[in-house]
């Protein structure tokens, strides 16, 4: 189990499992909402389109307590945000990290063992950010390029390719 450092905390990246998917669903809520609104529900129709499948890989952030503190997925949307050069479709990623624990680290080790994990199985990953989410930063420091328009008027695609 990895553990990184995160400002004053350590935090242990695990794989999801069939028992975090309560948690998932949370953060499916947090990947769905433009800064400020309301959460959607969770039965909200965005957040079941990016729950990842049985396939999926999903990673869960867990602070030094025992708690679940973030979490990254892959997931396929239709009609996929972006294509390969070959066409088929590039896996997409959703990530949240609770209120309260943002901007201390914990996306970015997210973010780091998903790449990690992802090589050698995917060629790139792709993610949809509003323009107005502060995480952009945070994907552009990690490699995402900017792909294109993505969902929503104000929605931005984002590429990084996996050695």
């Amino acid at each position: 189990m990895p553990q990184w450092g995160c400002d004053d905390q350590s935090v242990n990246v695990v794989s999801g499992g069939s028992a975090d998917a309560a948690f998932i669903v949370e953060m499916a809520r947090h990947v769905c909402v433009i800064e400020d609104w309301p959460l959607p529900d969770s039965g909200d129709e965005d957040v079941q389109s990016v729950l990842p499948s049985r396939d999926d890989m999903s990673l869960i952030a867990v602070d030094d307590r025992g708690d679940n503190v973030g979490a990254v997925w892959t997931f396929c949307h239709q009609p996929p945000l972006l294509t390969g050069t070959d066409g088929s479709p590039l896996p997409e990623i959703a990530i949240a990290v609770v209120p309260g624990r943002r901007g201390v680290g914990i996306g970015g080790v997210l973010l780091d063992e998903m790449f990690t994990r992802a090589t050698g199985t995917f060629t790139a990953l792709s993610l949809n950010v509003h323009q107005r989410n502060p995480a952009r930063h945070l994907y552009e420091r990690k490699g995402f390029q900017l792909a294109g328009q993505g969902r929503g008027a104000l929605g931005l695609a984002m590429v990084r390719a996996l050695p």
